[in-house]
């Protein structure tokens, strides 16, 4: 996308998160986004008769925007999955779009609530003769900051202890007699308090 329509989108958004029943706390919050969009706008603006440095200053608030949707895609995406009935319609209602998931060889993985405090199921689909090892963080910003949290040859595990009133972030993989695979796809689950 375009910067104008990365901006475009982000209103977009942020209007249809505003008072939206179905998300009673968005993390990052709207205004939040709604800052760092109006920052971008006024790069931009900046940008188009301005220096070298002001394209670089552009591109870094761009940046800081792209990173916000994204956490808050994932907030409506672990909204939308305790209800599988009617997941489309609240991510749709969040002003982001459905999309549908594309046939590719990419294991299956998932993580949800158990209904019990502080407790997340993981699943990844299952592989012959394999070891699985699962790393969780609560900040994906950096890469070091992935725990293991356990390594098995179950391709299911629970974890527990876990603060409510947070994301959580997951990831697996497997690794065979042939080497180690490359990470899941990360996936976000929020523990309501």
């Amino acid at each position: 996308m375009s910067i104008i329509q990365k901006i475009e989108r982000s209103r977009s958004i942020g209007i249809s998160m505003t008072g939206n029943p179905n998300f009673p706390s968005p993390n990052p919050t709207v205004a939040t986004v709604t800052t760092a969009t109006n920052q971008l706008e006024a790069a931009a603006l900046k940008a188009k008769t301005g220096t070298k440095s002001d394209t670089t200053v552009m591109h870094d608030k761009e940046d800081a925007l792209d990173l916000l949707i994204k956490q808050l895609a994932m907030y409506v995406e672990a909204i939308a999955n305790q209800n599988p009935a009617t997941a489309e319609a609240v991510i749709q209602s969040a002003g982001f779009e459905v999309r549908r998931q594309a046939t590719r060889n990419v294991p299956l993985f998932g993580g949800w609530t158990t209904g019990n405090p502080g407790e997340i199921q993981l699943a990844r689909k299952a592989e012959k003769r394999c070891t699985y090892e699962f790393q969780m963080c609560v900040d994906v910003v950096k890469e070091e900051n992935y725990k293991t949290i356990h390594r098995g040859t179950q391709g299911h595990f629970l974890v527990t202890d876990l603060e409510p009133g947070r994301w959580y972030y997951f990831r697996v993989r497997v690794i065979t007699k042939d080497g180690t695979g490359e990470w899941s796809e990360v996936i976000a689950v929020y523990l309501i308090k």
